[in-house]
This record gives structure tokens, C-alpha cells and sequence, in this order.
């Protein structure tokens, strides 16, 4: 694998040049980086080679030495927002990695309310530095029209109340418990759900708290914007039709198969009739779990559930917030 030199700005920000290679594709992907900020006008099909090498692509085209209009940065500033608040890693690259790539990092961290000094300093370990007076033109002004952090500390993070990755490995070992017991006493022509047989991709079906905060977080994480804008229309649609296919399937199949909920790894598997309450219990006791971290109360009971739809949409975090809001008038009323 052809090394790829890259410096990390932040856990989730890193800076370099343009990839030459497949290789550096390769090794940019073997670094943990799954989305890509690319500023090179003068490599029109680079992004699409990227996009097709797996990467989440935003291609802001700007030309060797110049900047990009102010809106247009704007804009491409805040899908880098959205993509490090879904857990993304993020290279943003030019060329060379210097001029531009200085620039709209720099502008970046004054997004987060650093200023141009101090974002000098976080980047003299990089070769990005914007290069020349119309750049900096650029940075003094957006600062000027940004103003001045005063709600927080200024930051280049954002930073997550909870590490998810316990719960996660948890809810992955059962997952995996669950498909070895399905593959040893299933038939070895058991239809499985979303791929053989995709009838149970129009029963309506409730998810535990769980598996709504893993499945929100990876869809997050593997599909592009325009993918879950595409998704999200889709559950909304299907949560006002009843019998309607699951918004992750696309006609052919489930799109999120390799994730897909313990209820779709179980569904037509006969052995596991006797044992669907007891996958519902192991699930509620992660669900606990993982509610306690979040919020630092017990979960009362298992009626704390989620449509699809929710999940997909995002809508369950307004109705955590209200549950939440419940909790809190209780308490107060006894107290």
C-alpha cells in the first residue's frame, strides 16, 4: 500500500495533498478517513474517482492560488459541520495541500471561533497555510462577518456526551450471537430477511432504544448527504401509508443489510420462536444502559420504543427530549 502522508488537524480533521493513486485512496481509507473536502479545479473527475472509491465527496472547485466566493464556502463549511458532528473523518485537500487547503481550513476554525492567530499556530505543524494576500483578504474578511465566539469556548470539536463505542460492541456481540444460532439451526435454505425473502419489509415494527442510536449513528456515518435527505423522504412517506415498503429497502433489497435489527436476522427462523422474548429482554438491558448514560435516569419500562421511520428521520430525538421532559415534571410533582 502506497503510504499517503496525512496531519491530523483535530481527531476528526486532517489535511493533505491530492491522491495520485488508488493506493493513496487505499491508504487515506486504511487511516480511518471516510469523507473527503476537495478544492482541486483543475482535477475535474478526482472527486468522482473518490466518490467512487467509497468516500462521502464534497468537491468545491477552486483554482490554484485564488478563493472561492463566500457563499460557496459557507456552504461546503457547513456540510464539514455536519459531517464531524455525525462522526466522520474528514481530509480536505488541494493540490499540494498548501494555499487553499490552508484557506479553508483556516476559516474552519474560525467557524468554531478561533481566531486567525491561534489558527496559525494549530497549523504550523502542516504544510497548510494560506499563501498569498488575496487568501488572507478572504479569512479577514469572513472573520469580520463571523464575529466574535461568546456563548462557549471556542472549539474545533464537537464533543459527544457519550462514548457510544461500549454500547456499541455490546449490542454488535449479540447481533453476532444471533446470527451464529440462525446459521447453525436454520435451514440451509432459509430465506433471509431483506435479501431471499423481503416480506417482512412491509410489517410495521418497533425498534428498543438501542438498536434506534446504533442504526441512526451508522446510516449517519455510511451514507451520503443526498443519500439520507433520499432516505428521510422515504421514511416520512412510509410512516403515513400503512403496508408500505421499509423506507431501507430499495426495491431490490435492504441497503443496510450488514446492520440490519435483530428482529429481520430472526424473522421466519422458527428455532428462534421460543426465544424472541428473551433477544427482547437482552435488548432492554442495553437499552437501560445506555439510557442511564445519556441521561442519567433508569428507564421505567420496555415501552420506550421507535418506529423505523423515526429512527431514520431523526424524529426519535424529539420524542427522548419530551420522555425526558415527562420524567422531570414527575419528579418535581412528588418532590
Amino acid at each position: 500500500m502506497s503510504a499517503y502522508p496525512l496531519t491530523w488537524i483535530t481527531d476528526s480533521l486532517a489535511v493533505g495533498y491530492a491522491p495520485m493513486s488508488y493506493a493513496q485512496l487505499d491508504a487515506i481509507k486504511a487511516a480511518g478517513i471516510n469523507a473527503i473536502v476537495n478544492l482541486c479545479a483543475e482535477f475535474s473527475d478526482l472527486h468522482d474517482i473518490e466518490t467512487a472509491s467509497g468516500f462521502e465527496v464534497y468537491y468545491l472547485p477552486v483554482w490554484d492560488e485564488d478563493v472561492p466566493k463566500m457563499e460557496d464556502m459557507e456552504k461546503a463549511l457547513a456540510w464539514l459541520d455536519e459531517a464531524i458532528y455525525l462522526g466522520k473523518k474528514v481530509l480536505v485537500h488541494c493540490r499540494h495541500g498548501i494555499g487553499r487547503t490552508g484557506t479553508f481550513v483556516t476559516s474552519y476554525m474560525i467557524r468554531r471561533g478561533i481566531g486567525l492567530k491561534a489558527a496559525a499556530k494549530k497549523l504550523k505543524s502542516s504544510s497548510a497555510t494560506p499563501s498569498n494576500y488575496g487568501q488572507w483578504k478572504l479569512l479577514k474578511r469572513y472573520g469580520k462577518a463571523s464575529g466574535i465566539l461568546t456563548i462557549r469556548e471556542p472549539s474545533l470539536e464537537f464533543k459527544n456526551r457519550v462514548d457510544l463505542t461500549l454500547f456499541f460492541s455490546e449490542y454488535e456481540s449479540l447481533i453476532k450471537k444471533i446470527d451464529a444460532e440462525v446459521d447453525t439451526q436454520s435451514r440451509a435454505n432459509h430465506p433471509k430477511c431483506g435479501r431471499g425473502d423481503q416480506s417482512c419489509c412491509v410489517k410495521a415494527f418497533d425498534l428498543q432504544f438501542v438498536e434506534v442510536v446504533y442504526l441512526h449513528s451508522k446510516i449517519n456515518r455510511q451514507f451520503a448527504s443526498a443519500q439520507r435527505e433520499r432516505l428521510i423522504k422515504k421514511a416520512v412517506a412510509a410512516a403515513k401509508k400503512e403496508g408500505a415498503l421499509c423506507p431501507l429497502n430499495d426495491g431490490l433489497g435492504c441497503e443496510i443489510y450488514e446492520i440490519r435489527p435483530a428482529r429481520c436476522r430472526i424473522y421466519k427462523a422458527l428455532e428462534f420462536s421460543a426465544d424472541k422474548q428473551e433477544i427482547r429482554e437482552m435488548l432492554f438491558e442495553l437499552s437501560q444502559s445506555l439510557f442511564l448514560a445519556f441521561s442519567g435516569k433508569f428507564l421505567p419500562n420496555a415501552d420506550f420504543t421507535f418506529s423505523l421511520a423515526d429512527t431514520v428521520s431523526g424524529k426519535f430525538v424529539q420524542t427522548y427530549f419530551h420522555y425526558m421532559a415527562g420524567i422531570e415534571k414527575k419528579s418535581h410533582e412528588v418532590s
